[in-house]
């Protein structure tokens, strides 16, 4: 995603951004999934570069499927690159499921017409540099973006477009989608590059006609009234939907939702406006809410459901902003098996006809806070949960505050099936710093009730302003518990 970011932020349509925009925008783009081709790795080393001392072109005589395969891990402009290397590559390009990052288009030395270039007295240079236009020159990005999706014949595998501002180019933008449904298109990240928060930018309603989308990620719009939509409207293959900084009532995400048989992860993130979510699904297996105004969730029936993970998700008081708490309501979901974070005050959750309260939900947001010392947690009686149940303890953002450690020497000293204790330094911290000395010497102060229990202090993995888990590992099933940053300290997450 570097690449990616790099454009944005060293790009003249960020810097005129205002403020506001701007960090909602890099927020988005830390939301979308990484891009499957990147510019990082170079298309050669120095060594495979020099031409063997046989002059014989041995990657040319490879099998046609594994230069295919070569092709389609490249960038859109080497990819098109390849078809000026020889005779036998020249139809290779188009016969690869379609890949483009347009930031990839605008990257300093990989644009042709910048440099030198290598095709000069080839014949080839034309035909190439057609392609790929100078995007910092007289053509625009959306020239250069609609030229190379009209010279790929399909199928197209992936495209991922950030880089244009809708709201002044919409007409020419909204010819791609048509182009892309026609093309076959599966995967689509597509955001608009809006220049201020007042900005809405409706969503071409084109949009819909993509129905062989498998994955769809779109930021930064005003979601289309439905009811100007044809009933049949459908994204029969989707299976992962993400939905960033959108502008969008409840009644148009029910139909966007109810037209995705097949959906199995949804994420909503940065919602602009005050919407419910409801969740009425046979598919659903992973839902991620983040840092949006909901004043209610309610599953309804998701017998596939495993993940409900909740970030900063708040309500709504109208005018009353002391009381901004979000109702979770749990209907039929038998298979749910991590629901979270859910603070005291800001969440109220209700399963099936219980509601679970808190004593302390007239403390807003951040829960009981000072009442919370070690004389709340003896006079709290006998936890079964933590006596017998809990087997791991993770602590996020830690501070060494009283409350906080009294907090964990009472698990400590309580849970009897406990196996580990990670404990998360707040943003800036490292377990070396006195913070993470006072934790050591307090809780070897602990009669731990299960002395083969582990603790680890850990630095934190995250941006100071993300969320408590990356969302590929929220749609990951094969990791068992989207929250562990073990991976993630071990820079094997790939989504940091």
């Amino acid at each position: 995603m570097e690449d990616v970011a790099d454009m944005l932020v060293y790009g003249p349509e960020f810097r005129a951004m205002d403020e506001n925009m701007q960090w909602l925008t890099l927020d988005v783009i830390k939301a979308l999934p990484r891009p499957t081709v990147s510019t990082a790795a170079p298309l050669a080393s120095a060594a495979a570069a020099r031409a063997p001392a046989d002059f014989i072109d041995r990657i040319s005589r490879l099998p046609g499927e594994l230069l295919r395969n070569i092709v389609s891990r490249l960038p859109a402009k080497d990819a098109a690159r390849t078809t000026a290397l020889a005779k036998r590559w020249r139809r290779v390009w188009h016969s690869v499921p379609f890949v483009l990052v347009d930031a990839h288009l605008l990257s300093g030395t990989g644009v042709l017409g910048r440099d030198r270039s290598p095709y000069r007295g080839t014949g080839m240079e034309a035909m190439v540099s057609g392609l790929f236009r100078m995007v910092d020159g007289p053509f625009h990005l959306t020239d250069t973006v609609s030229h190379v999706l009209a010279a790929h014949p399909g199928p197209f595998g992936f495209v991922y477009l950030i880089g244009t501002n809708m709201e002044t180019l919409q007409d020419r933008a909204a010819r791609w989608l048509p182009l892309l449904a026609a093309k076959g298109l599966k995967e689509l990240v597509f955001v608009n590059l809006a220049m201020k928060l007042e900005d809405k930018v409706r969503l071409p309603t084109d949009l819909f006609k993509c129905t062989s989308l498998t994955k769809l990620y779109i930021g930064s719009w005003w979601l289309p009234d439905t009811a100007d939509l044809p009933r049949t409207a459908a994204f029969p293959y989707l299976r992962e939907l993400g939905l960033c900084n959108l502008i969008m009532n409840h009644k148009d995400l029910i139909f966007l939702l109810d037209r995705c048989p097949v959906l199995e992860k949804l994420l909503i993130t940065r919602s602009r406006l005050p919407v419910c979510i409801r969740i009425q699904s046979r598919s659903l297996r992973s839902v991620q809410v983040s840092v949006a105004a909901v004043p209610e969730i309610t599953v309804v029936n998701a017998p596939r459901l495993e993940r409900l993970l909740l970030w900063e998700a708040w309500g709504w008081g109208d005018r009353d902003l002391t009381n901004m708490s979000c109702k979770v309501k749990i209907g039929h979901t038998p298979k749910l098996r991590i629901l979270g974070f859910l603070v005291p005050g800001m969440h109220q959750l209700e399963i099936g006809n219980r509601v679970i309260k808190s004593e302390n939900d007239d403390l807003k947001f951040r829960g009981p806070q000072d009442k919370v010392n070690i004389k709340f947690w003896k006079e709290a009686g006998p936890i079964e949960c933590v006596q017998k149940h809990i087997k791991k303890l993770v602590l996020r953002g830690f501070r060494g505050r009283k409350r906080e450690l009294d907090f964990l020497k009472f698990v400590a000293e309580h849970a009897q099936v406990l196996q580990e204790v990670v404990i998360e330094m707040t943003y800036g911290y490292l377990p070396s710093d006195n913070l993470g000395v006072k934790l050591r010497i307090f809780m070897a102060s602990a009669k731990w009730a299960n002395e083969c229990c582990k603790m680890m202090a850990v630095k934190c993995p995250f941006d100071q302003e993300a969320t408590a888990w990356c969302y590929p590992r929220g749609f990951d099933f094969s990791i068992e518990d989207p929250f562990d940053v073990s991976k993630c300290q071990e820079d094997k997450c790939g989504a940091h």
